[in-house]
């Protein structure tokens, strides 16, 4: 007997990660900063400040202690190695989360079978990857991604890479 094939998400889901919608908060301040390409570290911590009350309710349930804000753009320094990096399976001791504020960016899940499925997240998702799934990251061709990490451990959060081989991170067309 054939096993139906999941959904993306119904995949993602069985892996553990958790996806849901939050909306942005559109205070006007905010949404000044999250339209500049680069931001100062004190732009990043009042946009870090300006949406953190938003995940409360996610730092009290996981007990992440702390944020901070990541941003890629075309200029950022060191973008094409840290990218590099980031689409080599890997998993983490910690849950990475993401809470997409701006841009958007390609996750890939990798189940034990070495089976993957390609998602794009974008402004407004928010996923929590327990600690120990293997995934992988990349831009998309927009090439920019404002999101906010929330960290329960920050000295623990460390890529452990599987050397899994993988083709290119893509979407399907």
């Amino acid at each position: 007997m054939n096993r139906p094939i999941p959904s993306d998400l119904e995949f993602v889901a069985d892996l553990g990660v958790q996806w849901l919608r939050r909306p942005v908060p559109t205070a006007p301040g905010l949404v000044a900063l999250l339209a500049q390409d680069a931001l100062n570290p004190e732009e990043q911590a009042a946009v870090v400040q300006a949406v953190g009350a938003s995940v409360a309710d996610a730092c009290a349930t996981h007990g992440y202690h702390s944020m901070d804000l990541v941003v890629l753009h075309p200029a950022t320094p060191g973008l094409e190695a840290a990218l590099q990096r980031f689409d080599q399976p890997h998993t983490h001791a910690d849950d990475e989360v993401r809470y997409i504020l701006e841009g958007e960016g390609i996750f890939g899940f990798l189940d034990a079978q070495g089976e993957e499925r390609v998602v794009c997240v974008r402004a407004g998702d928010y996923l929590r990857v327990p600690a120990g799934v293997e995934h992988r990251f990349t831009l998309t061709a927009a090439r920019r991604i404002k999101a906010l990490r929330l960290f329960a451990d920050t000295a623990g959060w460390a890529a452990h890479y599987t050397q899994r081989p993988v083709g290119p991170l893509a979407m399907k067309a």
